[in-house]
């Protein structure tokens, strides 16, 4: 780990963006590309990251600032893979794969996930196909541009909306999220409803509870970053 280096961490505006400082040093991605952040809400997060350090930097507890460098470093140079990348949950959705039984179960995912899948055919007029089983089924060939297109050109949004889709695997409720359909608690036990049922049914460990507690703040994380680059 490296030791903490600075005393004070502030935001300023700079040309069309935002920047942070630790002392009189603008931040810089790990390219050591000038951080240029595009709203004073996003820049807060990162802030807020540095400004939490102790002694050492713990870079893992740095999600936003993750965030903000993968978009800047990386994502901005192949940003329509990343929205294919993000689209691609969409034609494998997990909202789209039932359980055949228990019967339970089956009712569980229909009550809860059957609401957001006719949100979002109904939002962005869209078909989706479920089945019930593991084995494949074909979306819409025109789904993947339609949500690869819905992402957007932004790289802040785009690497925000593939990370949470991966952690949700669901491309569904990443955009239900997004838009504020749904909250980022409710994103986290829809996602994570099979394992919540096996839970209520079998009970739990500890270590699949913290797993599962690791998760849900990331997801809460994420939105909040979501929620930023609108601010």
């Amino acid at each position: 780990m490296t030791k903490r280096f600075y005393e004070t961490v502030s935001v300023a505006s700079k040309e069309a963006g935002f920047i942070v400082k630790l002392d009189s040093h603008e931040l810089k991605t790990p390219a050591k590309k000038p951080l240029l952040l595009p709203s004073a809400a996003l820049a807060q997060l990162v802030a807020d990251e540095w400004a939490a350090q102790d002694e050492n930097i713990d870079t893992t507890t740095m999600l936003h600032m993750r965030l903000v460098s993968t978009a800047q470093d990386r994502v901005s140079a192949v940003l329509r893979e990343t929205a294919d990348a993000f689209a691609a949950y969409g034609m494998s959705d997990l909202l789209c794969y039932r359980a055949a039984d228990p019967q339970k179960l089956v009712a569980h995912q229909a009550a809860f996930w059957d609401p957001v899948l006719n949100w979002a055919r109904t939002r962005y007029d869209m078909s989706f196909e479920v089945t019930s089983g593991i084995l494949p089924i074909n979306q819409p060939p025109e789904n993947q541009s339609r949500l690869a297109a819905i992402a957007g050109d932004d790289a802040f949004r785009v690497t925000g909306l593939a990370h949470l889709a991966a952690l949700l695997g669901s491309a569904i409720l990443t955009l239900a999220l997004d838009e504020g359909h749904i909250d980022a608690e409710t994103a986290y036990k829809l996602a994570f409803l099979d394992d919540l049922y096996q839970i209520d049914e079998w009970g739990s460990d500890a270590e699949a509870e913290q797993r599962l507690a690791n998760i849900s703040l990331e997801i809460h994380q994420v939105a909040r970053y979501l929620s930023a680059l609108k601010t």
